[in-house]
């Protein structure tokens, strides 16, 4: 909040001391293991970092696709109405709901949703990845 370091700063220093200090001293599968932790540190790190953008940006797609009123009543916190809104999505696209839009509005919220993700989980890949729309079958 207002104290330093913040908790961006504490999980950055947590990471590049497991990177730079405990790493190189590792091997086999303590060294995966530790890798996968300064993975997790790295991303909690950038979930400190962004705070509620992501969420909002989110949610600002599915208020766009579903309208405003149900993503109010799709729960209290911004990470409930995520939850119910992915919900919801995943069952209209099973019962064939969007077949005939799939490469409309469907692909752009599902974009959307996607590359919020990755800017969290792996922003290295959204720097080296080229995206395309769909083609039509």
């Amino acid at each position: 909040m207002l104290d330093r370091p913040n908790r961006g700063e504490l999980l950055a220093a947590a990471e590049k001391t497991l990177r730079d200090e405990v790493l190189p001293h590792l091997s086999g599968s303590t060294k995966y293991k530790a890798l996968m932790v300064a993975s997790a540190v790295a991303m909690a790190r950038r979930e400190a970092e962004a705070g509620y953008a992501p969420a909002k940006e989110i949610l600002d797609g599915y208020a766009e696709f579903f309208g405003q009123d149900n993503v109010y009543r799709a729960g209290m916190d911004s990470a409930e109405r995520i939850a119910a809104l992915n919900r919801d999505l995943s069952t209209a696209i099973r019962e064939g709901e969007y077949d005939d839009d799939l490469t409309g509005a469907v692909h752009k919220v599902l974009t959307e949703l996607v590359i919020a993700r990755l800017k969290l989980s792996n922003p290295g890949f959204l720097e080296t990845a080229e995206y395309a729309q769909p083609s039509v079958c």
